[in-house]
């Protein structure tokens, strides 16, 4: 969202950028972090809306109708597509994140990148990819981010803030986290869950989540590893799924309404956090067999 903003700011554009959620400490060192505005409505009208990152319009949430206040939508995202939404939608499920996609646009366009520019995308690449370790990488990935270290990008300094800065709380729900991991079919299937009880003894959110998962992907036997976040309030639990390469969790996902790639998806379920393990660990065992 960053480096698109930026591209269109070159062309003397009127930029307003949005996101329901705030954005996670360990982003914030990126460049114009502060221009994100964080609100649950919007009330402007806009020419165009450019949509990241969100493959079913449901995942854009209800700040706005999109359709009432956008005279067109365009839908940009590397998840399988289930509908085209948007006025015009643009998806490729071969890059390995938006953020791959963003940077064809500035050669497209011909334009150089700044380093900042640079930055913002490379980060993007970064996490989508879990620092080049997870299936979705591919020899694009690296020619690109070749391009960007050009650029004067700083890998370090990523590194760094992406992961190896948490705070103290955070430190403390990863230890909640590893103490509650459980596994089925001889280790098959590894997973952890999180209470708003949870939350609330480290003061943390389900923000202070991220990378938890890789962590129980750790294990020498698993081809399944998965983390259960109850969301507070809704009587709902957030489902992150993560497989080796020929294991289709993407699969399982779209079952319950959710989505995202072939090793690497999420869904939510409708009830107690203990209802949500039973139903998707039985799913998963189904599937391994």
């Amino acid at each position: 969202m960053l480096a698109f903003a930026s591209l269109l700011k070159r062309f003397n554009k009127k930029v307003f950028l949005y996101s329901y959620d705030p954005v996670p400490y360990f982003l914030k060192f990126l460049p114009n972090t502060d221009d994100i505005q964080i609100v649950q409505n919007i009330e402007n009208k806009f020419d165009v809306a450019v949509i990241l990152e969100c493959s079913e319009i449901t995942r854009f949430g209800i700040a706005m109708n999109i359709r009432s206040q956008v005279k067109t939508t365009i839908s940009i995202d590397h998840h399988v597509y289930k509908n085209h939404w948007a006025d015009l939608n643009w998806f490729d499920h071969s890059s390995s994140s938006v953020s791959e996609m963003i940077y064809f646009v500035y050669k497209y366009l011909k334009l150089s990148l700044t380093k900042e520019e640079a930055e913002c995308i490379y980060t993007g690449i970064v996490t989508d990819t879990h620092n080049f370790t997870q299936a979705n990488t591919t020899s694009q990935s690296h020619i690109i981010t070749s391009e960007l270290l050009k650029c004067g990008v700083e890998p370090t300094k990523v590194e760094k803030f992406v992961y190896r800065t948490k705070p103290l709380n955070a430190l403390k729900l990863l230890g909640l986290a590893l103490d509650k991991i459980k596994t089925e079919r001889s280790g098959n299937i590894a997973y952890t869950s999180l209470t708003l009880e949870d939350f609330d003894k480290t003061e943390t959110t389900v923000e202070d989540t991220e990378n938890i998962i890789n962590y129980i992907g750790m294990l020498p036997d698993v081809k399944v590893w998965i983390i259960f976040r109850e969301l507070s309030g809704k009587n709902t639990v957030k489902v992150g799924f993560r497989s080796l390469k020929d294991i289709d969790v993407n699969k399982i996902s779209n079952k319950f309404g959710g989505g995202g790639h072939k090793n690497a998806s999420g869904c939510v379920i409708k009830g107690s956090i203990k209802e949500a393990i039973k139903i998707i660990v039985d799913e998963v065992s189904r599937e391994l067999e």
